[in-house]
């Protein structure tokens, strides 16, 4: 199940790892922040944008510029990210692809998809930043590729 789009995800992930290299409101060049991941850099700096406008994110240009966190990683979350870049109607859309996901006229599996899309809720209200950070640092991968 999708419950959020491919720029989505590339904004978890370079958020994650922005907050894992400086504190809220320090900068950090995008080239530092992506550097040693396959993210798209341009793709990533657009989707930055679309954050700074949430302000999920400030940017400066020149030297000592770059993104910078605009509040503490625990004060943001996946919720909130996930709805500046998609929206908020990518979550309340039908899984079974109708037009309107409510109640009249209900489909066959609107109990069970109501039920899934409060669990995707409470996971997105209740994982932040911070949160993300801590357990990509405690990923047993993670601690593989640093021994390299």
């Amino acid at each position: 199940m999708i419950i959020y789009s491919v720029g989505c995800e590339y904004a978890i992930q370079a958020l994650t790892r922005l907050a894992g290299l400086v504190p809220p409101g320090k900068y950090c060049l995008l080239r530092d922040i992506l550097d040693g991941t396959d993210l798209p850099s341009h793709f990533v700096g657009k989707i930055f944008q679309s954050l700074v406008r949430y302000e999920i994110l400030d940017s400066a240009k020149g030297r000592g510029g770059g993104f910078a966190l605009c509040r503490p990683p625990a004060k943001i979350t996946l919720r909130q990210v996930v709805e500046a870049i998609d929206g908020v109607s990518r979550r309340k859309r039908c899984f079974l692809g109708f037009s309107d996901c409510d109640d009249h006229p209900e489909c066959p599996n609107h109990r069970r998809c109501d039920r899934m899309r409060d669990q995707i809720d409470d996971l997105l209200d209740g994982t932040n930043l911070a949160q993300l950070v801590r357990m990509t640092a405690e990923s047993p991968s993670r601690r593989k590729r640093k021994r390299r």
